[in-house]
């Protein structure tokens, strides 16, 4: 096994340490969660990450042998995933568009072909994680519930697994890419949500406008909104909604 790590600089501040261990590369902890300014690595280490996915590796640091824990692409992702800072999508852009082709150019490593019954499962405290987050982006609508069963179908729609089987570790890019574009619709809602909220007191409770006049704006303001976005939690709410009512 080849000791040495590569070295690739993140937004030319952070210096990430990959190891190539039996083709595979594997990511310095400490290194990415400095990275993405996730605090008690130690916690991570023991509660949340997948044992088989890590690798202790003693490397010289400051003129002394130092152990620093090294984790797979699986774990990589759980990590990424545990961050909420803005720098999360481009570290995991900058993973997949240049350190991962960089490291095969090398010759050293072969991105590995999963086989169905290779992939690795979500474990309870990834959808633990994950139900956390719907929780965040669903609580503060009426009909939480139907938001809640709008997208986690969005996101089994998305990864292509069909419920109740458990999420794939593969897959939790293309969950991170769906919630963010939910994120970015919830955000666009909610404005258009408080905007009507100020037109209906300003101009009908206040000015008393003619109350048909100004609905019919406010529809259009919604209306707006939701058209704007090819959204497939549109026809899905609208049906989970019908069933919670």
């Amino acid at each position: 096994m080849n000791m040495q790590p590569i070295s690739f600089s993140f937004n030319q501040k952070y210096d990430v340490r990959v190891q190539v261990i039996n083709d595979e590369p594997w990511f310095c902890l400490k290194d990415v969660c400095d990275a993405l300014t996730v605090i008690n690595s130690s916690d991570l280490l023991s509660k949340q990450l997948d044992k088989a996915g890590v690798e202790k590796i003693y490397l010289r640091s400051d003129g002394q042998n130092r152990q620093f824990a090294f984790v797979n692409e699986p774990n990589l992702y759980r990590v990424i995933f545990r961050s909420n800072k803005p720098e999360a999508k481009q570290f995991q852009d900058w993973v997949f568009n240049d350190v991962l082709p960089s490291i095969r150019k090398t010759g050293k490593y072969e991105h590995p072909v999963y086989k169905p019954e290779s992939h690795e499962l979500f474990t309870a405290n990834d959808t633990a994680n994950l139900a956390r987050l719907i929780w965040h982006m669903s609580h503060n609508f009426r009909f939480k519930q139907a938001w809640n069963s709008g997208i986690w179908y969005a996101l089994r729609e998305a990864t292509g697994i069909p419920s109740p089987q458990p999420m794939e570790v593969r897959h939790i890019p293309n969950i991170a890419r769906e919630c963010e574009r939910i994120w970015a619709v919830i955000e666009r809602l909610q404005s258009a949500i408080v905007e009507a909220e100020r037109r209906t007191i300003r101009q009908l409770v206040r000015k008393r406008e003619n109350v048909d006049s100004v609905m019919s704006e406010i529809d259009n303001l919604l209306t707006e909104t939701s058209q704007s976005h090819a959204f497939m939690l549109t026809d899905t709410l609208t049906r989970w909604h019908k069933s919670e009512l």
